[in-house]
């Protein structure tokens, strides 16, 4: 059982890489502090809101799949 937990962690893993790496790099600093200003007011949309979405998911997935690794240990 533990192997199968081991293999959708990697797999959890490649698709939070994936799913990060993907995104637009916005600065989070901002204006006032030399940064380019994060418009947050704005909701994101298209591939935004996928990868965002896909983030969160896969983020949840694998911290609930660390845990029961930890478990079966």
């Amino acid at each position: 059982m533990s192997t199968v937990l081991m293999g959708v962690q990697i797999v959890l893993a490649v698709i939070l890489i994936v799913s990060v790496m993907g995104q637009d790099s916005k600065s989070a600093v901002p204006s006032q502090y030399g940064g380019e200003g994060n418009q947050s007011y704005f909701k994101p949309k298209g591939k935004e809101a996928f990868l965002g979405r896909v983030t969160k998911i896969a983020a949840v997935l694998f911290f609930l799949n660390a845990l029961a690794l930890l478990l079966m240990k």
